[in-house]
């Protein structure tokens, strides 16, 4: 987990249809060249009203954010335990 949150980019950024919205967070097309499985890709359909016939138009990419808020706690026990470690090594150390 430790490689791939360092590899998460966090940005500021805004959405195409309402720039007036500032929002932190990570943007689904970046994160998917990390770790795919916290991407969901859904199509989007128009519907036709006459025939009621739907149209896959495009895809719309989002974060898993539930995912990644648990992959960042897992992340986070791994730098705990480095750093006990290291705790330990340095304490050993000076004691020397």
């Amino acid at each position: 987990q430790w490689d791939d949150i360092k590899a998460v980019r966090v940005r500021n950024f805004e959405f195409k249809h309402n720039p007036s919205v500032k929002l932190l967070g990570v943007v689904a097309q970046e994160l998917e060249t990390v770790s795919a499985g916290l991407v969901k890709t859904e199509n989007d359909i128009t519907v036709d009203d006459a025939t009621g016939e739907g149209t896959v138009t495009g895809t719309t990419k989002s974060v898993k954010y539930s995912v990644l808020y648990m992959k960042s706690i897992k992340a986070l026990q791994e730098a705990m335990a480095r750093i006990e470690t290291l705790e330990s090594e340095v304490a050993a150390l000076k004691g020397s």
